[in-house]
């Protein structure tokens, strides 16, 4: 795999023995009512549609991975078979996705989920999240939030598409204790913290596009 954040770190000086590290959260718990399915197992690239966005992460180059889901989903996501990916679940019906976020958060911040990347996370790491239902974001978007966010790690860095602000979405672990007291999702923490945001254009649409109907997943 290519050193994408080698280079960075040189570039800003950090130390390879404590570098900024980025761990992804995709939320892959919801019940796909206004489809009929569960839209995050639909075939898609080969894969699934969430199978392609744990791809994505993993070739972005983030530390690990925590999909987040529900039991009887596991074996019809097409994760792939990587150290790198954990699963958490919610199996509650009626959570939303800042719950699924939530419960990966306590994941990482307990480090008991089975990532065998042989490393912990620290409260100075960031948070990278990508939606289940967003398949068309790219590695390089990826990149560029997690490049805007190394140089600055208390940042809460939000990609953009011609000023339509979008996915990633990374932050400090650090917030985790306000993630845990949001009451209208994690776009609230940009408008609790608006010094803090930093937005990255990425120039792709996809990071502005996900699949809410039937429609949408025949387009793409």
């Amino acid at each position: 795999m290519v050193d994408v954040l080698g280079p960075i770190m040189k570039e800003i000086n950090l130390s390879r023995d404590q570098p900024v590290r980025i761990w992804g959260i995709i939320p892959a718990a919801g019940i796909g009512r206004r489809i009929g399915r569960p839209k995050q197992a639909l075939p898609y690239a080969g894969s699934t549609i969430v199978g392609t966005v744990t791809r994505t992460l993993l070739d972005a180059g983030v530390t690990g991975v925590v999909v987040v889901t529900r039991n009887d989903l596991v074996k019809r996501l097409d994760l792939p078979d990587d150290d790198r990916v954990g699963i958490a679940i919610n199996d509650d019906a009626d959570s939303e996705m800042i719950d699924s976020i939530r419960i990966a958060l306590a994941g990482l911040a307990g480090a008991h989920l089975p990532l065998g990347v042989g490393k912990s996370p620290s409260p100075a790491d960031g948070v990278l999240v990508v939606p289940a239902d967003m398949p068309t974001i790219t590695a390089d978007a990826c990149r560029k939030c997690m490049a805007a966010f190394i140089t600055d790690p208390r940042r809460i860095v939000i990609a953009t598409y011609q000023g339509l602000r979008g996915h990633p979405i990374i932050f400090p672990l650090s917030l985790r204790p306000t993630v845990d007291s949001l009451t209208q999702g994690l776009r609230q923490l940009a408008r609790i913290h608006p010094d803090r945001v930093r937005l990255v254009e990425t120039g792709e649409p996809g990071v502005t596009e996900d699949i809410d109907t039937l429609e949408d997943y025949e387009r793409l």
